[in-house]
Parts: C-alpha cells; sequence; structure tokens
C-alpha cells in the first residue's frame, strides 16, 4: 500500500510539473508539435486529467497521524481546487487546446534534407476561422515535434533550397 501510494504521489508530482510547462516556458520555446491531433491530444488529456489528479492527490496528502481537522481542511481546499481546475480548464481548452499552426503552403525545400522546409503558416482557431499568418522554417525533431525558427525568406540562401512544386 505504502509503494502505491508513492507511485501514485511521484505520477501526481509529474503530471503538474508537465501541466506547468506546457502552460508557462513550453509556450515559449521553439519546438512545437509536428501534427495538430498530437497537440490537440497532449491538451485534451492535460486539460481534463488535471481536475482529476488534483483529486487524487487526497490519497497521498491525507495521512492519519494528522489531526482530524487539518485532514478536512486539505480536503476542502483540495475539492476547492479541483472544482476551480475544472473550470479553468474550460478558459483555457480555447487558448491551448483548439487553434494551431498549419502550413497553408510549403515554399521550399532544403536540398540535402528534403524533411527540413520553409513554410507558410495560418494560426487555425476551428470554426472561428485564422487568426494569424507566419513564415518559418520547419526542422523535425523526434519524430513528434517541429523546431520552429521564423525566417526572412528574403535572406536565404537559395542555392541551398529548392522551390517546392
Amino acid at each position: 500500500m505504502k509503494r502505491a501510494r508513492q507511485l501514485l504521489k511521484w505520477t501526481t508530482l509529474l503530471f503538474f510539473a508537465i501541466a506547468l510547462y506546457a502552460t508557462t516556458i513550453g509556450q515559449s520555446i521553439s519546438i512545437e508539435f509536428a501534427e495538430g491531433h498530437h497537440k490537440h491530444l497532449f491538451y485534451d488529456i492535460f486539460l481534463q486529467g488535471l481536475p482529476i489528479v488534483i483529486l487524487l492527490t487526497l490519497l497521498w496528502t491525507i495521512k492519519k497521524r494528522r489531526r482530524r481537522l487539518v485532514n478536512i481542511g486539505i480536503g476542502i481546499l483540495t475539492i476547492v481546487a479541483a472544482i476551480g481546475m475544472f473550470f479553468w480548464s474550460i478558459l483555457l481548452m480555447y487558448s491551448f487546446s483548439y487553434g494551431a499552426w498549419v502550413n497553408k503552403a510549403i515554399i521550399y525545400r532544403h536540398k540535402r534534407s528534403p524533411e527540413v522546409t520553409i513554410s507558410q503558416q495560418l494560426w487555425n482557431i476551428g470554426v472561428f476561422g485564422y487568426a494569424g499568418e507566419r513564415t518559418v522554417k520547419l526542422t523535425p525533431f523526434l519524430e513528434l515535434w517541429n523546431r520552429v525558427e521564423h525566417i526572412d525568406t528574403t535572406k536565404i540562401d537559395r542555392s541551398e533550397w529548392d522551390v517546392n512544386k
């Protein structure tokens, strides 16, 4: 039982760490999901799982050696936090989960590494249309992600790139 409690504790803490990273630092780094459906799946699991994981913390935060009043306080605080995170996740759903950069056109392919492309992309927000445009160099990273670099196509060495037809 103690081992299961420890496993649950570290699993919930890992989930919180990934959630914190994904909603803060992860938004500003230049690595993005290569496919929109992978991004949507990740954020759906995160947003729907967060209230559940908060409730699961009750299993390792409430302890017999603590006073009953302290345990009741922890329980109430955890339930309030879970309810709050449920409503907060609904708000976050629109900013994290439902938008994705989609290729409007692949402009160039690198001659030596054809998987590296320069693409024109649109920010697709589903039924709300498109909200932005960018031109980026996409370099695949571990098959699931792309390293994204904003690029000015007037400053590239065209001898290294083939025009995509």
